[in-house]
């Protein structure tokens, strides 16, 4: 696959700043190390999410959709823009959270190679993750390692997942359901922060959709992925509680 192009009509994925597909001739001395975690996501307000992560990730952050279009599901990880409340000083994910399966794809991707019109699983080649020394190997002699082998197949997964999730999106605007919204939240310990740029499905519609579309979408799984985003409204109040100042540790 040849090097995806930085344009406005074709923007770089989230995280990426390059992408070129794997190659055991060009990177079968590389190896994963994971020492510095998610640091690479610290200041990531939102991630998108797939259709099958959809109630793992309502009961963890709130799922929103993106304006425009074509609106793209995704997870609420701040309620501050350049910031994400889960990756913690260490790089580690908040112990106890789910982590979204967008950023552990990260530093690889499934992409469609734009001239055979296959997928296949790129890499972002300046990512940290990757070394000459430390960690697990790509490749042994030449062929896939395991972790290889498993990594691809896990993005492969997520990217199917992911492109049912934009589907439901689609449909949801079409069908009128989505309205945009903002959120403005009051800290009790004083200040404020204001979100929008995001569209929220209204419940009051759904009795509006006739029962051969709510039929469809209870087939394709979308009827379970709009009754997870409603529940998931309950987890503004985890951000909320994240995002208050930590109490001073006493002197001993």
């Amino acid at each position: 696959m040849q090097q995806a192009a930085n344009t406005s009509s074709q923007p770089m994925p989230l995280f990426f700043k390059r992408i070129v597909a794997i190659d055991p001739k060009l990177h079968g001395n590389l190896r994963l190390d994971r020492t510095n975690q998610y640091r690479f996501a610290a200041k990531v307000q939102a991630v998108p999410i797939g259709l099958t992560e959809f109630d793992i990730i309502s009961q963890h952050y709130p799922i929103l959709f993106t304006i425009g279009p074509n609106p793209v599901p995704v997870a609420l990880l701040s309620l501050r823009e350049g910031d994400n409340l889960f990756v913690q000083p260490t790089g580690q994910w908040l112990d106890g959270a789910y982590i979204p399966a967008y950023v552990r794809c990260f530093p690889f991707i499934s992409v469609e190679d734009a001239k055979t019109k296959t997928t296949v699983v790129g890499i972002e080649p300046d990512a940290d993750q990757f070394r000459s020394s430390l960690g697990q190997r790509l490749f042994e002699d030449g062929r896939p390692a395991p972790l290889l082998s498993d990594t691809v197949a896990f993005c492969q997964a997520f990217r199917e997942s992911a492109n049912a999730a934009a589907s439901l999106g689609r449909a949801l605007e079409a069908a009128r359901l989505l309205e945009e919204e903002e959120a403005t939240v009051n800290f009790t310990a004083g200040g404020a922060s204001r979100i929008r740029g995001f569209k929220l499905v209204k419940q009051e519609r759904m009795a509006e959709i006739d029962d051969t579309t709510f039929l469809d979408w209870r087939r394709t799984g979308f009827l379970n992925g709009i009754y997870a985003h409603l529940f998931s409204a309950s987890r503004w109040g985890r951000l909320i509680d994240l995002s208050a100042p930590k109490p001073a540790a006493r002197a001993s």
